[in-house]
């Protein structure tokens, strides 16, 4: 006669449910704050727009004091501590526009009707040489550019949206505020999914700046990289990352390095005339 089986709930542990999709919160706001009065104007801007905080949680790394949070380990920081069903990364000098909750609310419904398995969704990407955004920025107010929503390679780290149920997170041997929208993708296609640039309108204070950091960021980028993909160029959404083999890989990147930064020069000096 057969014994019968070990009784599980007598047992220490808990059975996970087979998909739990459950939150106690709708959507998670993460930031990095340097400037409080942006970071505030932020808040009260989108909890206007019907993201309050009976269904929104608002959380950020300080960094008033300096960078004790940087946009890799820093958001993956956050995104861990987030409780809600889609965690919002976004730049403390984004506001809302005329776009509420009811509208991405809706965008969303869209995307998941239309492509499941997306993992990362944004107001502004690229795929190739197009990019596809919907944004009011110092280049335009309420600009449109491609179709949305469209798949992307790259998402803007201005405002890019995680699922809670397919979360994506950053690479842990990376470090700086730099190049972490392209590495979201690329986690994400990594893993099968897909990234999106929807149309839902915000508005960037703010100006996206190539400079000595970036380069420094785009340096360890490609250093990561090439190891797990050489001979690939890949997008961002400033200038394309080019990964190259070993053979070629020291002039080739000293080569570039030097033509970059004559160019951060050259745009200084036209900035100050």
């Amino acid at each position: 006669m057969s014994a019968s089986p070990p009784d599980l709930t007598l047992l220490p542990a808990t059975s996970v449910p087979v998909e739990d999709t459950t939150a106690p919160l709708r959507f998670s706001f993460v930031s990095l704050v340097t400037n409080p009065e942006q970071y505030t104007a932020m808040v009260e801007s989108f909890i206007a727009k019907g993201f309050t905080t009976d269904i929104c949680e608002y959380l950020y790394g300080d960094n008033r004091g300096g960078n004790a949070f940087d946009g890799f380990s820093g958001l993956n920081r956050l995104i861990r501590a987030a409780r809600g069903t889609y965690v919002i990364c976004l730049h403390q000098d984004v506001v809302a526009s005329d776009d509420g909750i009811d509208v991405l609310e809706e965008r969303l419904a869209d995307l998941h009707r239309c492509d499941p398995n997306w993992g990362v969704a944004a107001n502004a990407g690229r795929v190739g040489k197009q990019y596809h955004l919907r944004i009011s920025d110092k280049h335009g107010m309420q600009r449109k550019r491609g179709d949305l929503p469209s798949q992307v390679d790259v998402v803007d780290e201005n405002f890019f949206i995680l699922r809670r149920d397919r979360l994506v997170f950053l690479s842990y041997d990376l470090k700086g505020f730099h190049l972490y929208g392209l590495d979201i993708v690329l986690k994400a296609q990594a893993l099968g999914l897909t990234a999106y640039a929807i149309d839902f309108l915000v508005t960037h204070m703010g100006a996206a700046t190539v400079d000595e950091r970036y380069l420094a960021c785009q340096d360890q980028f490609e250093a990561k990289m090439e190891k797990l993909m050489p001979n690939r160029v890949v997008q961002t959404l400033a200038e394309p990352i080019e990964l190259r083999g070993h053979r070629y890989r020291f002039f080739y990147r000293s080569l570039r390095r030097y033509l970059r930064r004559q160019k951060i020069l050259r745009r200084a000096e036209r900035q100050k005339r």
